[in-house]
């Protein structure tokens, strides 16, 4: 199996290895309850960023170029989640300000950053599957 090494490849991988060490050296050298968990989480991503990496090395550069009918799916599909992630926030509001609900952004926001993924996703699929990309 041949692996590409370009620059952008080499660049991610750098970065994934500079996560593994800040990670490593977070875990050993600094105090609290906090900073372990930091490190571990960083260990995990730069594990996970050189398997996709290497992932991507593995296949050629010409599976990487996506069409044009790709391209706007996935625009058209944002621009809706987009719509449907500010229709959801007015609605919060509304029922903030309305309702005596005290609704706090900062223990919304995670649920609304997953309507937002969750939208785009199934938006996505639906126009690829509907198959026309107005």
């Amino acid at each position: 199996m041949k692996f590409r090494s370009d620059k952008y490849i080499l660049r991610f991988i750098g970065i994934a290895v500079l996560l593994i060490i800040t990670g490593i050296l977070m875990m050993s050298f600094l105090p609290g309850s906090t900073y372990p968990g930091i490190g571990f989480a960083m260990i995990i991503m730069g594990v996970g960023a050189i398997t996709i990496a290497t992932i991507t090395a593995a296949r050629p550069k010409d599976d990487l170029i996506q069409d044009e009918r790709s391209n706007r799916i996935k625009e058209k599909a944002g621009y809706h989640a987009f719509l449907i992630l500010l229709v959801t926030l007015s609605l919060v509001q509304l029922i903030s300000m309305f309702g005596r609900l005290n609704l706090d952004y900062r223990i919304v926001s995670p649920k609304l950053f997953l309507v937002g993924m969750g939208s785009w996703i199934m938006l996505t699929w639906y126009y690829n599957r509907r198959g026309d990309a107005r």
